[in-house]
């Protein structure tokens, strides 16, 4: 039964508190009634003349007036939905007072300052809220030639100051509404536009990467393969001209990535062709073996994620560029196998002699594979072997 007192509550918008005040103010509505119209009521004092001095005579006892609380309990009970309906709430109370006209007792006096309270707090406009109640007290003041309940003279001034301490903090809670409005939209502004220059510096570090590693492995190769072309094209011209087919079909295929990079920043060539993946490793490493790096390839066909998919990708190809850069012609491993839910991708490759410093780089690349490994919660290991080689090792959470 709670239960479903509480569902019907939420779906008219009446809270229990409110609920609860509207009841409290409708029973002390009935109370101070019964008390008003009970007993007899002390009758004036009156004096009569004897000669030249005012007798006191016996005070008359009246019977007492019969109050009907009809306009208190209308007053109370507009006080559960003076959140949900604050001017209807205020209308409901003070229209009992012009259809009853009399019999308003102190709780439905309270009652009506608290919905006048609540018209002003609650209603969508402090401003229209303090119309309704000049309103209704111009109306009231037109209607009643005096004050409905009977007012002591002491209690006048109290009463016209509670109201406007109520208009004032109606004012000032309105105030800070509207101070917290604004607060909360700046913040909400400085948010999103946080927001947006931390998905723009995103969007640049993953740019950077992907140039990294499109620029860095084919110019590497075209590197080593000219000047193997430089070496031998007196002696060997076919095999120069080997080398130099070779720089051509890197620099094509670096190319067409950049072109395909560029096409992703902003989309308007339907042919583009889709990002690299292990599908497409025989033809990288034909690429590197073509510079002169012995290369051997082990891996399983399982099937991965395709961001898995070209993120292993940018690992074979970052550890196959180092070891064209820093180790060139030594054996160089390529490993790459499913070990449970992570996929692993090693590339190792052999000692080899001091490479010229000129040709060493800052370390970027690697650095750079790094955070794409970890944007997939895996982990990038990058050490020196016993022999003096090197090995890249990448396990991605699949």
């Amino acid at each position: 039964m709670r239960r479903r007192l509480n569902r019907l509550l939420d779906r008219i918008g009446i809270g229990w508190t409110d609920l609860a005040l509207a009841a409290v103010f409708i029973v002390a509505a009935l109370i101070a009634a019964d008390a008003a119209g009970s007993g007899d009521v002390q009758g004036p004092i009156r004096f009569r003349v004897e000669g030249p001095v005012a007798v006191p005579m016996p005070p008359v006892h009246e019977e007492s007036e019969q109050f009907d609380p009809l306009a208190s309990v209308i007053a109370g009970a507009a006080l559960a939905v003076r959140r949900r309906l604050p001017y209807t709430a205020f209308l409901v109370a003070i229209g009992g007072i012009f259809i009853i006209q009399e019999g308003l007792l102190w709780p439905g006096f309270v009652a009506i300052l608290i919905c006048a309270y609540s018209a002003v707090t609650y209603g969508r406009s402090a401003v229209l809220g303090l119309a309704l109640l000049a309103a209704a007290a111009i109306a009231a003041s037109a209607t009643f030639d005096r004050s409905i309940p009977s007012l002591p003279g002491w209690l006048g001034p109290i009463v016209v100051f509670a109201v406007v301490g109520l208009a004032a903090v109606a004012l000032r809670n309105a105030r800070a509404r509207a101070d917290a409005a604004a607060r909360r939209a700046a913040a909400l502004e400085q948010e999103q536009a946080t927001a947006a220059r931390a998905a723009i510096a995103e969007e640049r570090a993953r740019i950077a990467r992907e140039l990294h590693d499109v620029v860095s492995h084919h110019v590497s190769v075209m590197v080593i393969q000219a000047g193997a072309a430089g070496k031998v094209i007196q002696t060997r011209p076919d095999l120069a001209q080997g080398a130099l087919t070779a720089i051509e079909a890197s620099g094509r295929e670096a190319m067409t990535e950049l072109r395909q990079l560029l096409g992703l920043m902003t989309p308007a060539d339907d042919r583009l062709a889709p990002q690299p993946g292990l599908a497409d490793l025989d033809v990288l490493i034909d690429a590197v073996r073509a510079a002169g790096q012995p290369v051997t390839l082990s891996r399983d066909d399982a099937e991965v994620p395709p961001s898995v998919d070209l993120t292993a990708y940018r690992v074979v190809q970052e550890g196959l560029t180092n070891a064209l850069r820093y180790a060139p012609g030594a054996a160089t491993d390529v490993d790459i196998r499913r070990d449970s839910d992570d996929l692993v991708v090693e590339v190792r490759n052999a000692a080899a002699p001091p490479v010229d410093p000129a040709v060493q780089g800052a370390g970027r690349g690697l650095l750079g594979l790094g955070e794409r490994v970890r944007l997939h919660n895996g982990t990038l290991d990058t050490q020196r072997t016993l022999g003096g080689g090197f090995r890249l090792t990448a396990r991605i959470p699949t």
